[in-house]
């Protein structure tokens, strides 16, 4: 499923009744990179993965980034979902943002 959110392409799979993992691709990656791992943990957690700002589908606006951007969008993604505590795995860029 597929919803967008402060301007993000966010894409989850699974029961959002579920332990929650948000996914956080890499450069110069999007989403799909994580498709297999998702495909096997949907079917006990609730999978969350968006395309970063200018990446997959997520516009890239007026191309200004920073890093407090992208770590400030990971928040609004979680609070929109209403997830509690879920387990970040970020690759790369992604992990970067994680932390």
């Amino acid at each position: 499923m597929k919803k967008l959110i402060n301007g993000l392409s966010v894409f989850f799979e699974g029961s959002s009744n579920n332990k929650s993992i948000i996914f956080i691709h890499g450069f110069p990656y999007d989403h799909t990179m994580w498709k297999a791992q998702i495909d096997e943990l949907s079917k006990n957690y609730f999978c969350v993965a968006y395309d970063i700002r200018g990446l997959g589908e997520s516009p890239a606006g007026d191309g200004q980034f920073t890093m407090e951007q992208f770590v400030d969008d990971l928040e609004i993604v979680v609070n929109e979902l209403k997830l509690d505590k879920p387990v970040i795995c970020g690759l790369s860029m992604g992990g970067y943002i994680a932390l």
